[in-house]
């Protein structure tokens, strides 16, 4: 019996626009037929297909095994035509300000920022490449604005220092997200705690698209400038989530049997729902892409979900094997569960909803390492949390107040 192919939802047209289009009013128009192509391409895709499983499900030694491969084929094509449909659309929603976003002479706003981070960590490899002007420049943040690398810029800078970095698709402004927790303020760690302990807070801004090994040598090579120019500052405080947590832990790798002068500088690393072993999203987009390679059908599927961001790719293994760079780590983990039954199970099971425990504590790496695990806490609500805070103030104390 031959398989109806999954009903999709149609889009409604856009209304009649009775005047020419002006500059930026080009991407609705692109963005309804890019959705209308995508919805006609998903038919065709399953009306091909449904050909050959009706077929195999004709052969009775095989049928059974079939209707499982047609139904795991099933949702996997129709998750992918999703999420060309959603992220399609949104980045061509997104272009309307994407022009004013490349002039140089005016700094982009948060939004247009936020959206530019957004994109460099899908994108970023190939908009470096392509040397489009869209592309994030590895740079410190201080204060709201970029703090150049000079003795005069960085004169005010105190002895002790903690530099943050955000990790994928966002940006320095991710640290200042309000939270429940804080009452709705925004508890930003980098501005209580240079309240707290009269340190400096600075930010990075990096292409989060660009391979992590990339942004690690990167990120060694501005720390060395950094301390180069700022002789005063003898303490430096790495704090990473996510995958800035694997930017942190690289840059000290790769520069450990060097020696270089600011590795000695450094006070700890500390990460926060780092993906040290891997995150099993990644793992899963890996999967997914080499499924649709085994056939003929899909394999141009293969090729748009390959077209993910080396950044992305490289969380697939995080830093697995790494010695962890002879400086003091402090990993914690993020949990979804809270305290009541079961929640050790559960938190097992989801992690902080993007990272596992197993991968942010990395029980293989070894030397002065302190492994903190939160619950209730997930992935991107470590960046700004009360739980979180009370670890960091505990970490950066000055020793006499410890």
């Amino acid at each position: 019996m031959t398989r109806r192919a999954p009903r999709i939802p149609r889009s409604s047209a856009p209304p009649a626009d009775p005047d020419p289009p002006a500059a930026g009013r080009y991407a609705p128009a692109v963005k309804a037929g890019l959705i209308a192509t995508t919805e006609r391409v998903q038919e065709m895709h399953h009306a091909i297909a449904n050909k050959t499983f009706d077929v195999l499900q004709a052969v009775p030694l095989i049928a059974v095994p079939a209707r499982l491969v047609q139904g795991a084929h099933d949702t996997i094509v129709d998750s992918v035509y999703a999420a060309v449909r959603h992220g399609g659309a949104a980045l061509l929603s997104a272009a309307g300000v994407a022009e004013a976003m490349r002039d140089a002479a005016r700094p982009p706003r948060r939004g247009e920022q936020a959206l530019r981070s957004a994109v460099n960590g899908v994108f970023g490899d190939r908009l470096q490449a392509q040397t489009d002007p869209l592309a994030v420049t590895m740079g410190l943040h201080a204060g709201g604005e970029p703090l150049a690398l000079s003795a005069e810029a960085l004169a005010s800078l105190h002895p002790r220092v903690a530099l943050f970095i955000h990790g994928l698709a966002c940006d320095e402004h991710s640290w200042q997200r309000p939270h429940a927790a804080w009452g709705g303020e925004r508890g930003d760690y980098g501005v209580l705690l240079a309240q707290e302990f009269g340190l400096s807070a600075i930010y990075l801004r990096y292409n989060s698209g660009l391979a992590v090994d990339d942004n690690a040598r990167q990120l060694a090579a501005l720390l060395a400038r950094l301390t180069d120019a700022a002789p005063q500052v003898h303490e430096l405080t790495l704090i990473g989530h996510s995958m800035g947590g694997l930017l942190a832990r690289g840059a000290c790798e790769q520069v450990a049997a060097s020696g270089a002068p600011w590795l000695q500088r450094v006070a700890s690393v500390i990460c926060l729902g780092t993906p040290h072993r891997g995150a099993p999203l990644e793992s899963l987009g890996h999967l997914a892409a080499a499924a649709l390679r085994l056939s003929d059908v899909t394999r141009p599927l293969a090729r748009i979900a390959d077209t993910r961001s080396r950044g992305i790719k490289d969380l697939r293994r995080g830093l697995r094997g790494h010695a962890g760079g002879r400086v003091p780590l402090r990993l914690v983990s993020g949990s979804l569960a809270g305290r009541g039954g079961g929640a050790a199970l559960a938190g097992a099971m989801l992690g902080d909803g993007l990272v596992m425990p197993g991968s942010a504590h990395d029980a293989a790496l070894e030397g002065d390492i302190e492994r903190v695990a939160l619950r209730g806490i997930g992935h991107m609500a470590l960046l700004n949390h009360p739980q979180v805070h009370a670890h960091l103030r505990r970490w950066l104390a000055p020793a006499a107040a410890r």
